[in-house]
């Protein structure tokens, strides 16, 4: 290999020639490779190439990995994932025929910038993840699946009570929409037991008070117009 280099550095060949070499055989700059990747994702973005400029903050993702910047991954793969949403989105406001192939990227990229974020010990913020996902599938008309997601994010949000009974109330919701209404029903009771167990109550009692008292009202005024709706 030093036999190689010196004939490099001291044969006639075109300095074009030797630079590429040099290049080809150097150590990976990845921390480079990165930065070039974002910068063609922002153009491609401009230029309105939504689904090539998600593919690139994927490769930006996956140097981030190389580099052990978890924080860096996780951003980069929600760039990827809201590229790809909003190309699905562009897709179906012009009735494009396709198999939603940028919905499911996007799927897979909130997917495993969840996973990375949990890595992270960061709950809420891949809870955030999980509730804008499932934002997201529902105004595309797909409640059923939107429901994992708003689970998934009452989950992340267990020791954050008020936040969890929110994301518990859109699973209810999407449950009512594709007419689940015995799961919605199992919902509404799982909130008013939460709400009764872990809200903020009055000093020496066990009266609920603020917005757990208004979530504790909406729980039971539902539960009764669903069991009226399915005797």
């Amino acid at each position: 290999m030093c036999y190689f280099w010196y004939l490099l550095w001291r044969s006639p060949f075109p300095d074009s020639l030797v630079l590429c070499c040099r290049r080809f055989l150097r150590k990976p700059n990845v921390a480079e490779a990165s930065e070039q990747f974002g910068l063609l994702a922002k153009e491609l973005k401009q230029e309105e190439c939504l689904q090539y400029a998600g593919f690139c903050n994927l490769a930006v993702a996956r140097c981030e990995q190389t580099l052990f910047n978890a924080a860096g991954e996780a951003l980069a793969l929600t760039d990827a994932a809201r590229l790809f949403l909003q190309a699905e989105k562009e897709t179906q406001r012009l009735q494009c025929p396709g198999f939603e192939e940028h919905l499911q990227a996007a799927t897979n990229c909130y997917s495993f910038a969840i996973k990375v974020y949990i890595e992270l010990n960061q709950p809420v913020m891949a809870a955030s993840l999980c509730l804008e996902l499932g934002n997201a599938l529902k105004e595309m008309n797909k409640p059923g699946e939107a429901s994992v997601h708003f689970q998934r994010a009452a989950e992340l949000q267990s020791q954050v009570p008020i936040e969890c009974l929110l994301s518990l109330g859109k699973v209810a919701t999407c449950k009512i929409i594709t007419r689940d209404y015995d799961g919605a029903l199992a919902v509404f009771t799982e909130m008013q037991l939460l709400a009764q167990e872990r809200g903020l109550q009055v000093p020496g009692t066990c009266t609920p008070v603020g917005a757990f008292m208004d979530i504790i009202a909406r729980c039971e005024v539902s539960r009764v117009l669903l069991l009226m709706l399915l005797q």
